[in-house]
């Protein structure tokens, strides 16, 4: 045996030229760290973006800057894509810079890189769902169902359904009722339960398996946007499933269906501090909701503002409801007035309101149309959150022993009244087009204001259209 089969690293120094430096074998640790780059895909990332030659020490200029943009990537998401949307406002995650130095002189780089994804149990759940639909696509995705009638789909083109369902479905066999198949996957995609694979079924079942690892890579990017440590007590709101749920020690104690913005209103994503609870409060029309929507009818109806209760802050003396003002005459680009609709049965924001100071003058209320709440598609508001569920929620949000009692007697009063919280509650307006259920499926979600458009769209450095600002939203 040779002395240089012995000692291979011994005899590579001793043919080192003369002046030149020896090649820097990286530690088991460096190996791991610059492993995990390569798996970036794994976290929805680009692994060419991270790329380094394998002998690269982990303290060079080079590496640093690769590390650098992968912690801030994983962590906080990428630079410019919660800017596509400018009604998006959350608090920026914070990367410690020191964390990568401290790292690299301890020999712990790899442990460092492999905790930086967000830990929250909803992005591990979709980091292992984008594997499994990536391995979907791969092998060629699912079948596609025809424009057929639904009554089709229990005959001729059964088979093919059966086939369909059970790429998502594990538990869809050859004995499975198909219908009680098709409504599993109706729970799954928001749509209604009714076991028929009707035009809406279709479309949600030809929806490609491609185009479902595109969904979840955008949700796994917003997932980035929030903060690691998310408050045990709080209010979440999936807005594309018009849900909400209220934690208290990161366990749900209240769910409620809501509803949401509509397309041309759409709600913002951001973060809030409930401050408190208005009972019986009055509705200050925003001034575009007075222009587009009450000036026509005040054009048609000169009685509209007494017929909702609702009377003008700013009026003619003596004529509180402009009953003898001519609203033909009024200009649409520089209207005068203010319109506020009083307390009462009839007024929009319904008998309660959380308030919530936020930039968009979004907030969360109740509503005279109890009706909404039974919509399969609740897109239905000026922006604000309308909630079914919104006195025991305000009794949760004041916070204390007596919020029902004090909630009772101003509710009986009828006058405006103001509740101070006992403690402010963070409230989360969120947009998840894929999420975990509580059985372990994935569920989807329609792309109602085409956020994940835009940011699919910039994911692959297409051209994108930046949506307009959220502006003031009210109703």
């Amino acid at each position: 045996m040779s002395i240089i089969r012995i000692v291979p690293l011994f005899a590579a120094l001793l043919l080192v030229p003369a002046g030149a430096q020896p090649v820097r074998y990286q530690s088991s640790d460096t190996e791991r760290a610059f492993a995990i780059l390569a798996r970036a895909d794994q976290e929805g990332l680009d692994p060419s973006a991270y790329a380094l030659p394998r002998n690269t020490a982990p303290d060079s200029p080079e590496a640093r800057a690769v590390l650098d943009r992968y912690m801030r990537d994983v962590s906080a998401g990428r630079p410019g894509l919660k800017a596509i949307d400018l009604d998006v406002s959350l608090p920026a995650p914070r990367v410690d810079p020191s964390a990568l130095d401290a790292a690299i002189a301890r020999g712990n780089l790899s442990a460092l890189l492999f905790g930086m994804a967000p830990p929250h149990p909803d992005y591990v759940r979709l980091k292992a769902a984008l594997a499994r639909y990536r391995a979907i696509a791969e092998q060629g995705g699912w079948p596609l169902l025809p424009d057929a009638a639904p009554a089709a789909f229990t005959g001729l083109h059964a088979p093919l359904l059966r086939r369909r369902l059970a790429v998502e479905d594990e538990s869809v066999t050859a004995e499975t009722n198909l219908a009680d198949a098709v409504k599993r996957f109706q729970a799954r995609s928001g749509l209604v339960e009714d076991g028929v694979v009707g035009a809406r079924t279709r479309a949600a079942l030809n929806i490609t398996a491609a185009a479902r690892v595109d969904t979840i890579l955008a949700n796994m990017e917003r997932w980035r946007w929030l903060p690691r440590n998310l408050e045990p007590d709080r209010i979440w709101i999936n807005v594309p499933d018009a849900q909400l749920q209220l934690l208290l020690g990161g366990r749900v104690v209240l769910a409620s269906r809501v509803v949401v913005g509509r397309v041309r209103n759409p709600t913002p994503i951001l973060r809030a501090q409930g401050a408190g609870v208005t009972i019986n409060p009055p509705w200050n029309v925003p001034s575009s909701i007075a222009v587009k929507e009450i000036l026509p009818k005040l054009r048609k109806n000169p009685n509209y503002l007494a017929s909702q209760d609702m009377v003008l802050v700013n009026g003619p003396p003596g004529d509180p409801q402009g009953l003898r003002i001519d609203w033909h005459a009024v200009s649409a680009s520089r209207f005068p007035y203010l319109i506020r609709q009083n307390p009462g049965p009839h007024n929009a924001l319904g008998r309660i309101k959380i308030e919530l100071p936020n930039r968009f003058d979004v907030y969360l209320h109740d509503t005279p149309v109890k009706s909404a709440f039974d919509q399969p598609a609740r897109a239905l508001s000026h922006g604000c959150i309308r909630v079914q569920e919104i006195l025991p929620l305000a009794t949760y949000v004041l916070g204390d022993a007596a919020a029902s009692e004090r909630i009772a007697e101003a509710l009986d009063k009828g006058d405006t009244k103001y509740l101070a919280a006992a403690k402010t509650l963070p409230v989360y307006f969120l947009y998840w087009t894929a999420f975990g259920g509580d059985d372990g499926s994935l569920n989807f979600r329609p792309d109602i204001y085409g956020r994940d458009a835009r940011l699919i769209a910039a994911l692959k450095e297409k051209r994108m259209q930046v949506a307009s600002a959220a502006g003031c939203k009210r109703g």
